[in-house]
């Protein structure tokens, strides 16, 4: 980073840094890492250019972590910083790493604090938070505009005998995900930190919406599948989806098989080589899934 933009971070921590760890984990190409201070505190930095496409994303993670109660399993905004052409965020650090759904205990962490936001976002605690419709409408569409252009040679064969079918049943989504509560909507291992007493905290919440309780945890199932790990019991027997219209939920998972099979048939994106993977990997797992809650031939 440029010499006054580290400099800049120096004066308000009001300390040297000693020494910076970068973070595995995400996809933009923005700085992260583990700061240790020359007094013995840490913290975590995140930091962008201002004229990368992704900074307006870092905004949005500042203002919402700045208005997250205390209850929240988050990590506390500490300050902002915009100097020299580089905007950054600075958290408290959580000590922890990212949780493996493939282990039991873990995965219950990590249930229990999806039930966590669930109950202290509901009503949502932001004001003018955009709604799940009006954030992902556009990108949830995928299916109807693919039937709308013809499907592509490449595709899947289930999914070219039935894609009228998707596409009409993607089209319910919207209505199925209407809701109160503040959402993440971009759950993943990388997004989440597992500390050392066994609870799990909830990093980077770069895309808040306000749509239904449940939608997290069905956007998070994909990742959960990817790992082994079978959606459908967790879906029966969890707090915020067990009484849900499993009508309701095949919509949304028809509407994220549709996003994922679109995105990774997007050219590879050289800002983040792993991307493309996971869009493949997610598209799989997700279709996957769909197939089995509709049973189309």
């Amino acid at each position: 980073m440029p010499v006054a933009v580290r400099a800049g971070i120096e004066d308000r921590l009001g300390a040297r840094v000693r020494s910076a760890s970068t973070q595995p984990g995400g996809f933009s190409r923005g700085m992260a890492s583990r700061l240790e201070l020359a007094d013995g505190r840490t913290v975590f930095a995140k930091a962008i250019p201002t004229e990368e496409q992704f900074a307006y994303r870092y905004r949005i993670e500042a203002d919402t972590a700045a208005c997250l109660s205390p209850q929240v399993p988050a990590p506390a905004l500490q300050f902002t910083l915009e100097t020299d052409g580089w905007l950054v965020l600075v958290f408290e650090d959580i000590q922890g790493r990212h949780p493996e759904f493939d282990r039991p205990t873990e995965l219950t962490a990590v249930l229990d604090v999806l039930e966590n936001l669930a109950r202290t976002l509901t009503p949502s605690p932001l004001p003018e938070v955009p709604t799940l419709s009006a954030e992902y409408g556009p990108k949830l569409s995928s299916w109807r505009a693919l039937a709308t252009g013809g499907p592509a040679g490449d595709m899947d064969g289930w999914v070219r005998r039935n894609l009228d079918r998707l596409a009409a049943l993607e089209s319910q989504w919207e209505p199925a995900a209407v809701g109160g509560s503040l959402l993440h909507t971009d759950l993943r291992a990388d997004n989440m930190l597992l500390r050392p007493d066994g609870t799990v905290i909830v990093v980077d919440w770069s895309w808040p919406c306000v749509g239904a309780s449940w939608a997290d945890l069905v956007f998070l199932a994909p990742a959960l599948a990817l790992q082994g790990v079978d959606p459908e019991p967790i879906l029966a027997s969890h707090p915020v989806t067990r009484d849900v219209d499993p009508h309701a939920i095949t919509a949304v998972v028809c509407a994220l098989a549709g996003y994922w099979t679109r995105e990774s048939r997007r050219p590879g994106n050289s800002q983040s080589p792993a991307l493309r993977r996971h869009r493949v990997e997610s598209g799989r797992a997700t279709i996957a899934w769909l197939q089995r809650r509709v049973c189309w031939e």
